[in-house]
């Protein structure tokens, strides 16, 4: 089942969106507050009467629209209240692989320690590891992936690195990041498959450890390291041919 709503709809709803905002910003932030928590609870039902995950996904896109302005407010103003509908922007973000906005909102959830919504057993930096890496897996099956979206998934180990978390959610994103690099940067692509190595032997980065050593091993192996060998091998060729005799003199000293 796909989401089927129309450009056009969408634009409507778009449009819808912002007016609300321009309604709530009036209303002084408590009421703002309020109104938005409202809205949220609306727009989670929307996304359960829809069944299919890449329609939730597209309704997503539409629907993030209407808290922008809080959450441009909220970050600027920096003081660190415990906020589930930021939170719950955050995981949005990543789930539409907005992965910079949602990382930005996720530093700020870090830095003032905010927790995910009572349904969300994890921790947030958990949170933000673990669905970082599943969404970006699907995006670069897909070959939906971009280098911004990749820059970000290395923000959010940057950012995550210091974090408490399961060494399975840990590795999964160092597998993600050795996978996402390999082909532009194998070192450090290996450096993290063997860092998901070591927090979790079941994860699953075995083979590309020991194709990745093959690789820079045969890498090491530069055009100047062989001239040597290849010069010694023509010369011994020349020195070889001058010792034996023309074939057409021969040939003409057998017909006199």
């Amino acid at each position: 089942m796909t989401d089927k709503t129309s450009p056009a709809a969408r634009h409507r709803q778009k449009a819808l969106s912002q007016k609300e905002v321009t309604n709530i910003a009036a209303a002084g932030p408590n009421q703002a507050y309020r109104m938005l928590q409202l809205k949220l609870r609306e727009d989670k039902q929307a996304l359960k009467s829809k069944q299919s995950i890449q329609a939730k996904i597209e309704l997503k896109r539409v629907l993030v629209d209407h808290y922008d302005e809080w959450i441009d407010a909220t970050l600027s103003a920096g003081k660190g209240d415990q906020d589930n509908l930021l939170t719950t922007m955050m995981l949005w973000h990543i789930d539409i692989g907005n992965f910079g906005r949602a990382l930005d909102v996720a530093e700020y959830a870090m830095k003032h320690n905010l927790k995910m919504p009572d349904a969300h057993q994890r921790t947030l930096a958990t949170v933000v590891a673990e669905e970082i890496a599943d969404t970006a897996k699907k995006l670069a099956t897909s070959s939906e992936i971009d280098d911004e979206q990749i820059a970000q998934v290395l923000r959010a180990s940057t950012i995550t690195a210091e974090a408490d978390m399961p060494d399975q959610v840990r590795a999964k994103l160092s597998r993600q990041v050795g996978e996402l690099t390999e082909t532009t940067n194998p070192m450090f692509a290996l450096e993290n498959f063997q860092n998901a190595l070591r927090f979790d032997a079941n994860s699953g980065v075995k083979g590309s450890i020991k194709r990745l050593e093959k690789q820079l091993k045969d890498a090491d192996l530069k055009p100047e390291d062989e001239a040597p060998e290849v010069q010694l091998l023509e010369s011994e060729q020349t020195a070889l041919e001058e010792t034996q005799p023309n074939s057409s003199e021969t040939s003409d000293d057998t017909s006199s």
